[in-house]
């Protein structure tokens, strides 16, 4: 089972990222972390495989939540859903020590097969076909 948090600033941003992660087998949702305020330490507490962050519309707010997961959990993985990345964003975003980015309107079975790549990667208890998370 991979454990995952969802970061969003919005409520719409939120609901679609639990949409399309709860249709996800092998996958358990273990935090939900809203709004501006920090989340280092609501995600410490979890300890999640991998964290699923919302660009939310401000790419530097963006860079500064994947900074602080790296800072609290070095191990866990960071995947961002991102509205419209350009090059030098995805370059920053990488460099900052995102795994994955993918685009806001991928489907549930493309983040399904982006995720367990992530995790799969990283050695964690993920299934050998990627293919499997994607309900």
């Amino acid at each position: 089972m991979i454990s995952i948090a969802l970061v969003a600033d919005s409520g719409v941003a939120m609901e679609e990222m639990t949409r399309s992660v709860s249709t996800l087998s092998r996958v358990s949702i273990v935090r939900h972390c809203h709004g501006h305020a920090p989340i280092g330490r609501a995600l410490a507490r979890c300890a999640p495989d991998l964290v699923l962050v919302d660009e939310m519309h401000w790419p530097r707010l963006a860079m500064q939540r994947i900074e602080e997961i790296r800072e609290t959990l070095p191990q866990a993985r960071i995947v961002v859903r991102a509205e419209r990345p350009d090059a030098g964003w995805l370059a920053d975003a990488l460099r900052a020590g995102a795994s994955a980015v993918v685009p806001a309107t991928a489907g549930a079975d493309t983040l399904g097969l982006v995720l367990a790549e992530v995790v799969s990667e990283h050695h964690l208890d993920a299934p050998a076909n990627p293919a499997a998370l994607a309900a």
